[in-house]
């Protein structure tokens, strides 16, 4: 007989990308990295940049944070597909980077979430130039 892994609840998935842009806006990348599975793949579908890897995403996002002043998200939207372990969000995004380049961003992201609560593929779609570079 097999088994299969439990699926997240609704309430569960929909806390994941709470919890992820609290970590990302706090600039604590061990926690915005404990999000990722260690094969999970980040997609910047709108600058055609794809981040494979929790080595790769850790380095994006260590050099992302170190180069911002501020950074807030407030997410305004969320979708959650249950049985599919998906969720979606639209969000505000404010930031300052450390050259004084201001961003003031409506972004939506698209995160697949393994059994364990893992983020195994994220795509962001942003209005304006990819700080995330």
């Amino acid at each position: 007989m097999t088994t299969e892994a439990p699926s997240l609840t609704r309430d569960a998935l929909a806390a994941l990308p709470d919890s992820y842009f609290k970590a990302v806006d706090a600039k604590d990348v061990d926690a915005v990295v404990s999000h990722f599975a260690a094969d999970a793949t980040l997609s910047v579908q709108t600058d055609h940049a794809t981040f494979t890897g929790a080595a790769e995403i850790r380095r994006m996002f260590a050099d992302f944070l170190a180069n911002s002043r501020v950074v807030t998200h407030e997410i305004t939207n969320i979708v959650v597909e249950e049985a599919a372990g998906k969720v979606a969000t639209e969000q505000n995004y404010v930031g300052e980077l450390a050259d004084g380049t201001k961003n003031d961003m409506h972004n939506c992201n698209f995160f697949d979430v393994g059994p364990d609560g893992k983020f195994t593929r994220v795509i962001i779609w942003m209005a304006g130039t990819n700080p995330l570079k």
